[in-house]
């Protein structure tokens, strides 16, 4: 009895899968794209980590300077770093010029891959900037050691392409036939 009792807790130890090491993400919140016409409405700053325990992602941030209040917040998923995408769940924001986002979201695999490659980032709308521009974004990248301003980052550190920041096939036999 004993024996089954082990090879039992063994199979069910198997089976729980093994410890995952969180994963820490960050981002700077900064202004949406902005042209002349929007230059006076996106506006603010803030930043956010996240933390990717197993597929649980748990967001947490702060804002301020907003031009109106925020309206609604997302975590987005685009193709690439700076390529805007499409809605994948909505998160939690204060609404007002400064406050929170925060939220707790399950990614599938194919979500936290996309993590993982620098492919997600949180979105701030506010009524002065609705979507489908918005406020602020950010991307969620690897969290870093931070350098002083003009100062080169050293060490191992990346920034992940995406599909859609791969050149163009067009534009490449154009460049080589300019070399």
């Amino acid at each position: 009895m004993i024996i089954k009792f082990s090879h039992a807790a063994l199979v069910m130890l198997a089976l729980s899968g093994t410890a995952h090491a969180a994963e820490n993400y960050e981002t700077v919140l900064g202004p949406a794209p902005i042209t002349d016409a929007t230059k006076l409405k996106v506006t603010g700053r803030g930043a956010a980590v996240a933390v990717l325990n197993g597929q649980s992602l748990t967001i947490s941030g702060q804002f301020a300077g907003l031009a109106g209040p925020a309206t609604d917040a997302h975590l987005m998923m685009g193709s690439g770093i700076g390529i805007p995408g499409s809605v994948m769940t909505d998160i939690t924001v204060t609404m007002a010029a400064d406050g929170k986002v925060t939220g707790t979201v399950n990614l599938s695999r194919d979500q936290a891959a996309a993590l993982r490659n620098g492919r997600l980032y949180i979105q701030i709308n506010s009524q002065v900037a609705p979507a489908p521009g918005g406020n602020l974004w950010g991307w969620l990248l690897p969290e870093h050691e931070k350098v002083g301003e003009d100062v080169p980052q050293t060490g191992h550190w990346y920034l992940p392409q995406g599909e859609g920041l791969k050149a163009h096939p067009a534009r490449s036999a154009t460049s080589n036939r300019n070399s």
